[in-house]
């Protein structure tokens, strides 16, 4: 890893602490320190992802290790975005965490860093890959308003108003948000999706792979794009929107660990 990806990481670190630690002391300085340290990861590691696509030649999605970085940087983008547009500062505390899990993995995988894989003059499989993370971006956004909007609709039915309460933003922002994400993540993966299996096509000769990972991504793709079908043809929201959000979030998660295992 360059110093800039190292350095991003150790932001990124830095950030979701903070993130944390505003979750439960609600303090307005440590919560702009968290966005300031984030975006400064992001900054970073933005820079740092263009000198190595100038180095290898390609984009940083060639092996498990870029990857990932790729992957921590779609989710911090992402996330920087949603904070901006909806101004629920919680959100950090959820989706922070993902990104850096996904850039401490790019740091246990960094041995493949000189690693490729597969050609990279391959059309097909760039546009699949770089748009899957850019998706897989948006989908945390789903998962952290969803796993938030669970946590404040049981606090309200069971009429127990702790801390969580007080700290979390209200139900309509979190649907808001979930609705956001799948708007923008479901026509991205689908359009991934297709130019996968133009790319297994052209490299396999078939159009789908029937191994475990793409089976998972299928599953996941048909999860949010009935969620979004849902929202758009019958006025699905609230606990339903999010359960499926989690649920799908949850199955790339596992897509993702079975292909980069």
């Amino acid at each position: 890893m360059n110093t800039l990806l190292t350095v991003s990481v150790f932001l990124y670190f830095l950030g979701t602490v903070k993130y944390l630690l505003f979750l439960g002391m609600k303090s307005r300085t440590t919560g702009l320190l968290a966005t300031g340290m984030i975006a400064a990861g992001f900054v970073a590691e933005t820079v740092g992802l263009g000198q190595r696509s100038a180095l290898t030649g390609h984009g940083p999605y060639m092996n498990a290790f870029e990857q990932l970085l790729f992957g921590a940087w779609a989710v911090f983008g992402v996330f920087l975005l949603a904070e901006l547009y909806f101004r629920i500062k919680p959100l950090g505390a959820f989706m922070a965490p993902v990104g850096f899990l996904l850039s401490l993995l790019a740091v246990v995988f960094s041995g493949q860093a000189g690693e490729g894989a597969v050609p990279v003059h391959s059309y097909w499989l760039t546009l699949h890959r770089a748009l899957s993370f850019v998706a897989f971006g948006a989908f945390s956004l789903t998962f952290a308003a969803g796993i938030m909007y669970l946590i404040l609709e049981r606090q309200l039915k069971a009429k127990h108003f702790g801390a969580w309460y007080h700290r979390l933003p209200s139900l309509s922002q979190l649907d808001d948000a979930n609705r956001i994400g799948l708007y923008v993540g479901v026509p991205i993966i689908t359009i991934s999706m297709v130019a996968a299996s133009f790319w297994s096509a052209q490299h396999y000769g078939v159009y789908l792979k029937s191994d475990l990972s793409t089976i998972l991504l299928l599953l996941a793709w048909g999860i949010f794009t009935v969620c979004l079908a849902g929202r758009v043809s019958r006025g699905w929201r609230g606990k339903r929107a999010a359960v499926m959000g989690v649920t799908g979030f949850a199955v790339v998660l596992v897509s993702l660990v079975k292909h980069l295992g």
